[in-house]
């Protein structure tokens, strides 16, 4: 009897919270359906589990926010959405593959991407040199215009050596596009690293200027060590991180290998303590990209007792969906306030919070 009485009560514990069914007509923005997720099951809760953490980094006024970001999400039509990120103090340190950087910089020229099919005829594409990401196209001479224009060295970079943070900030304040990335990062301060910068079209274009050089001493030379020790200062200068995952990739190992650099360098073990991770990637293959929290900490990548979240979804409905939660909610981002950092060459100087 009491053996039953027991297992009863165990079986108890499993069935207390019933799923919720979503009304639809009780869903009236983005922040209405992003909360009723709460209640539902699979990859629409976790949507709104993604959306806790995002909340809960952004009111921790000690925290910094860093933003990996993988993926074609420019000509999936994300740029507003990550620009607004950065306007709103949502991220303060950004972590990119250099093709998102490049398409920035490509709308940034005044240049389009098309809405296109999913299939087609590419050899006749080819022909017409019209280039395809997927479903968004682009015009191929463009791209080679773009990249022609970067293989100039911007003139208000003095240095000839220097990190990808510091090549981006001076180009990003040569745009006069106010929706660009580049340009709203560099306005308030927010770094850009891009670590693999040579694959992308930035580094062709910087291909182009070492090419043409006629003495060794002449052109830029983008140094990504420099690049690992400079990122390395921000996380040793923060008591507390975050890390948003969008993809994964170089961006997502670059900042998820900070607690471990950390560690090495300056001898403080520091993962970071909120973290959520929007991919398609499956943990089972083995890959960085789609490896879980749970392994990172392992690493000492992520901290134990830290607040973390994953959801396999495409980005492109992610993203849109989390940010807008956000920003209709208010309360959190309005009263966050924007991190300061202060560098002299390679070295950070301080970080204020104003």
């Amino acid at each position: 009897m009491r053996m039953a009485t027991k297992m009863k009560k165990r079986r108890s514990t499993f069935l207390q919270q019933p799923v919720q069914h979503l009304d639809p007509k009780g869903t009236k923005s983005l922040l209405d359906l992003v909360n009723a997720f709460q209640h539902t099951s699979f990859q629409s809760r976790n949507v709104f589990k993604c959306f806790e953490v995002f909340r809960t980094m952004l009111d921790d006024p000690a925290c910094i926010i860093f933003l990996g970001l993988s993926g074609a999400m420019i000509p999936g039509g994300m740029r507003r959405v990550i620009r607004e990120m950065i306007e709103r103090k949502l991220i303060d340190v950004i972590v990119s593959t250099g093709a998102n950087m490049f398409h920035d910089l490509f709308e940034s020229f005044g240049y389009r991407h098309y809405v296109g099919p999913v299939e087609g005829d590419d050899d006749a594409l080819r022909k017409h040199r019209i280039v395809r990401v997927y479903d968004a196209l682009m015009d191929d001479h463009e791209i080679n215009r773009v990249i022609h224009l970067l293989s100039k060295v911007p003139e208000k970079l003095k240095e000839k050596v220097v990190s990808s943070r510091r090549y981006l900030e001076v180009l990003g304040n040569t745009i006069t596009d106010d929706e660009s990335i580049l340009k709203t990062a560099s306005r308030h301060g927010v770094p850009v690293f891009i670590p693999a910068l040579s694959d992308s079209s930035i580094g062709i274009g910087l291909t182009f200027l070492h090419l043409h050089k006629q003495v060794p001493s002449e052109g830029l030379l983008i140094d990504q060590i420099r690049d690992s020790f400079e990122i390395a200062q921000l996380k040793k200068m923060a008591s507390v991180t975050g890390a948003i995952y969008i993809g994964g990739g170089v961006p997502k190992n670059y900042i998820q290998q900070l607690g471990p650099v950390s560690e090495l360098l300056f001898q403080k073990e520091s993962g970071h303590r909120y973290a959520f991770q929007v991919t398609t990637d499956d943990p089972k293959w083995g890959g960085l990209s789609g490896c879980t929290f749970e392994e990172a900490k392992s690493w000492g990548k992520i901290e134990k007792g830290s607040n973390y979240a994953a959801l396999y979804m495409d980005a492109t409905i992610a993203l849109p969906l989390l940010v807008g939660a956000i920003l209709q909610e208010g309360k959190v981002y309005r009263r966050r306030k924007r991190r300061r950092f202060r560098w002299e060459g390679d070295r950070l100087k301080s970080v204020k919070f104003a």
